[in-house]
């Protein structure tokens, strides 16, 4: 007897446009919302292009549609991303934080704070303890410009993105990152202590790196303030296939992994940040494992309170007063955003932006003799930087360097490669290096970090 066959059903896709996706979780979380309806087989959300593609073996009922988009946190609609927002509201938030980041700034100026590196002396006997209160020094200081700015950003943004999350979630991620820098950053300090310095970046490549992470900040911080949403909407996310195996698009949820959270505290090892490298090439100059250890771990143990409260703060963040929190989060991201751009550009292009004018000196600088046959050049680093900020030299004739390191700070590994001596990593005290400036003209070096510029200046030498 012939067998009668169904015709397979007829499928529908439907455009859905969608308003306020701006990650890959945003599409995840539009896919997993939409596959609730009755007859849909296939979703596919786009951050993008602002909707979701689904198809169906029937009609979608479009009260249906728009109640779990809304239940979700989304609006369906068509929506045309501006250059920059007209909403007052968020103008006048910005302007708030503007004024009062601006005005941390000029405080924190006046009164010397994150100096705390001219306390941690040869003469202060702290010993191994030093590392620690340079890590406090550093989560308040640079490193927050780095670590802390991704920390923020990345906390505001899930607190924005799962507002149904308990306390208790929203702080263990900062919890285990904190957790993850602690202990990896002991780990990769003992196998610095064996293996020196092979490990570190410098120069360009190191500043390619902190222009890297001051475009993903940039992104961050356009996306907390609002200010450009079409510009916020260029989000760095991890590629489609990735995402929905971390979010587990189409299947149940997965929770949430410690793990995951550990890693990026271990990786955030690899950001530039001036007081990290310090820490790193002291743990690589003491050749030991064990010490080198102790070193970072003690550091990385300074560096939390400051971080987990930034972290904790912006992850906590609800109820009315989000929206304006984000917002001002947002300003401090792009704030240290734009630090680490004129700090990379620094490295990849040394003497970018200096004096170019006609040089004009015809004498040497006060902190410049004669002894032995060379010139010698006597320079104090310390918080504040380089001192002096300028010094001149005769050309063609050898220079003894001699770097005088007040403190644990920023600025104590120069990149010297302008002067012809590489990256000099300072220790305590007068460390002195010889090279040759062989012909007139301006030669400008920075920190290993590219946030203390300074130039020695090389003329002819009288007859």
């Amino acid at each position: 007897m012939p067998q009668t066959r169904r015709p397979a059903p007829t499928l529908v896709t439907t455009t859905i446009p969608i308003q306020g996706m701006t990650c890959r979780a945003c599409e995840t979380r539009i896919t997993k919302t939409l596959k609730q309806l009755p007859g849909v087989t296939n979703v596919k959300a786009s951050t993008r292009l602002s909707h979701a593609e689904v198809t169906s073996t029937k009609p979608l009922d479009a009260a249906a549609v728009r109640r779990l988009v809304e239940q979700a946190g989304y609006t369906v609609g068509s929506e045309r991303r501006p250059w920059l927002t007209r909403d007052r509201d968020v103008w006048r938030d910005v302007i708030i934080g503007a004024a009062v980041v601006t005005l941390a700034a000029i405080a924190a100026q006046a009164f010397g704070l994150g100096s705390i590196g001219d306390l941690l002396t040869p003469q202060s006997g702290a010993g191994l303890a030093v590392f620690a209160l340079l890590g406090v020094a550093a989560s308040f200081s640079t490193c927050l410009a780095l670590v802390g700015g991704i920390v923020l950003g990345l906390s505001a943004r899930f607190a924005a993105t799962h507002p149904d999350a308990t306390v208790a979630q929203r702080v263990r991620p900062q919890l285990m990152f904190n957790l993850g820098r602690v202990v990896g950053f002991s780990l990769l300090g003992a196998l610095l202590g064996g293996l020196g310095r092979a490990l570190s970046l410098h120069g360009a490549g190191l500043g390619l790196l902190t222009l890297a992470v001051a475009v993903v900040m940039v992104l961050l911080g356009l996306q907390l303030t609002g200010l450009s949403p079409r510009l916020g909407a260029l989000t760095v996310t991890l590629p489609a296939a990735w995402s929905r195996r971390l979010h587990g698009a189409g299947q149940a949820p997965r929770p949430y992994g410690d793990g995951r959270a550990a890693a990026l505290g271990v990786a955030s090892f690899l950001l530039p940040c001036g007081f990290t490298q310090a820490a790193q090439v002291a743990a690589a100059a003491s050749g030991s494992p064990v010490r080198g250890a102790l070193i970072l771990g003690l550091f990385t143990l300074g560096t939390t309170p400051g971080l987990l409260a930034v972290g904790t703060l912006s992850s906590l963040a609800g109820g009315r007063w989000a929206r304006r929190v984000f917002h001002g989060i947002g300003v401090v991201v792009l704030a240290f955003a734009l630090l680490n751009a004129v700090n990379g550009a620094h490295l990849v292009a040394p003497g970018l932006g200096a004096d170019q004018a006609p040089i004009t000196a015809t004498a040497r600088t006060a902190n410049v003799t004669d002894q032995d046959g060379y010139q010698v050049v006597t320079i104090t680093v310390d918080n504040s930087g380089y001192n002096p900020n300028e010094t001149v030299v005769y050309a063609g004739r050898p220079i003894r360097w001699e770097f005088e390191l007040k403190g644990l700070t920023c600025a104590q590994t120069v990149d010297g490669r302008n002067l012809n001596l590489g990256q000099l990593p300072l220790q305590l005290g007068v460390n002195t290096f010889e090279s040759t400036l062989a012909t007139p003209g301006r030669y400008p070096y920075t920190c290993y970090m590219g946030m203390f510029p300074a130039t020695v200046i090389a003329i002819e030498a009288p007859a």
